[in-house]
């Protein structure tokens, strides 16, 4: 009797991978055990890079508090997830970490990633991505309602990125769930010795590797329907600062940077549109709601690195402190995330600034507002050598 194990997919932010007990199985057998992960998706933001990744500013790589390696190991596992919106985003990491003891085994291996049980009249796109923000694949339509990718096989890659959104911005089934599967079939077809060779070469070859990632994606693009093709002069970059500064994209023009953009630039473009196209405008109707009076006034918000809101320009004193208190209330936390996913600092900066706002933070509610950040300091005797710490609780 096969018996099922179902993990709720809540994790905090991954601070890189984490191997041993319960978190590894040998890639030589299938778990025994039905694995299905389930998304809380009041819990987890996964559709914003710095909430579900760690991003390593050497390498360009994501690692994910939402992995799904767990669905190798038996044909049928699943992930159930949901869109919360039409423009909702869910994006996974996916580590493949035995395919290097495959290669040296001689082992060759074909990964298949699988979206199905869609509500009838959604259409979901699934978009595969490597570890540099590379998009290498689309899933395919299949005739019974899924879709799915086979990793190619110049690809041998370890570290991956799924993220599935809604194709064009249509309707989603905020109800319904998606099912995400991903099957790996095995044949023993090289020598260890040929398996070196391939291996070698795919480290080295990293020209060949990009110039196979060029050609998917012209395949891609002119696999589009005529109508849908994108025939501007406007090279990527262009079209994402203009996706930025919230310029409404045509539907040739989002095809064409779904093909070639970088899902890191992408995701930094999004985030500029959504500041513009929906939070702003959201803010804009509650402090009308709140009898906040805008019309014909010049007024901006802004938001430091810390999460601070403040307004300035033509609105009284009284409306400055009212309209501070309801963003600091219902939207600083939305306003915060998208503008770090929006800006372009380094990981190093990023993570000082989350600290100090997590720790800001906690001390204003532990305390009850008696300390702050500044309330915290490094007590040093004569030798240089810390003595004690100031005690806030």
């Amino acid at each position: 009797m096969v018996s099922t194990y179902h993990q709720y997919i809540s994790s905090p932010l991954w601070e890189g991978r984490r191997y041993g007990k319960e978190q590894f199985f040998s890639p030589l057998k299938d778990m025994r055990e039905q694995t299905i992960l389930i998304e809380k998706n009041e819990e987890n933001k996964n559709d914003s890079y710095r909430q579900r990744t760690k991003y390593d500013d050497q390498v360009d790589c994501y690692f994910g508090s939402s992995n799904l390696s767990s669905l190798i190991g038996n044909q049928d596992s699943y992930l159930e997830g949901k869109l919360n919106s039409a423009d909702d985003v869910d994006c996974y990491a996916f580590s493949y970490i035995q395919r290097a003891l495959y290669d040296r085994m001689g082992i060759s291996s074909k990964i298949t990633i699988r979206l199905e049980n869609l509500t009838e009249g959604c259409d979901y796109d699934l978009l595969v991505y490597d570890k540099d923000g590379n998009q290498i694949g689309i899933a395919q339509k299949n005739g019974d309602g899924s879709s799915e990718w086979t990793l190619p096989e110049w690809d041998h890659g370890r570290d991956y990125v799924i993220r599935v959104e809604n194709r064009n911005g249509e309707a989603a089934d905020t109800e319904g769930t998606y099912r995400i599967q991903i099957t790996e079939e095995r044949t023993q077809n090289r020598t260890q010795e040929q398996s070196g060779v391939l291996d070698r070469t795919v480290r080295e070859d990293k020209a060949g590797y990009a110039k196979e990632v060029d050609r998917l994606h012209d395949e891609q693009y002119h696999a589009l329907p005529e109508e849908d093709r994108y025939q501007g002069d406007e090279s990527v970059e262009e079209l994402l600062k203009r996706m930025a500064s919230g310029e409404r994209l045509s539907k040739q023009e989002l095809e064409y940077l779904k093909i070639y953009a970088n899902l890191h630039d992408y995701e930094r473009a999004e985030a500029g549109d959504r500041l513009q196209n929906k939070l702003y405008p959201e803010i804009v109707d509650r402090l009308k709601q709140a009898v906040i009076e805008l019309e014909g006034k010049v007024w901006e918000l802004e938001i430091n690195a810390y999460g601070k809101v403040t307004i300035s320009g033509e609105l009284t004193e009284e409306e400055k402190e009212q309209a501070e208190k309801i963003l600091e209330e219902e939207f600083e936390d939305r306003l915060w995330d998208t503008y770090m996913q929006a800006s372009g600092m380094d990981s190093k900066r990023y993570n000082q600034i989350s600290a100090y706002r997590e720790i800001s933070s906690f001390l204003q509610k532990a305390t009850n507002g008696q300390y702050k950040w500044e309330d915290i300091y490094k007590d040093t005797d004569k030798s240089g050598n810390r003595r004690s710490s100031r005690q806030v609780m």
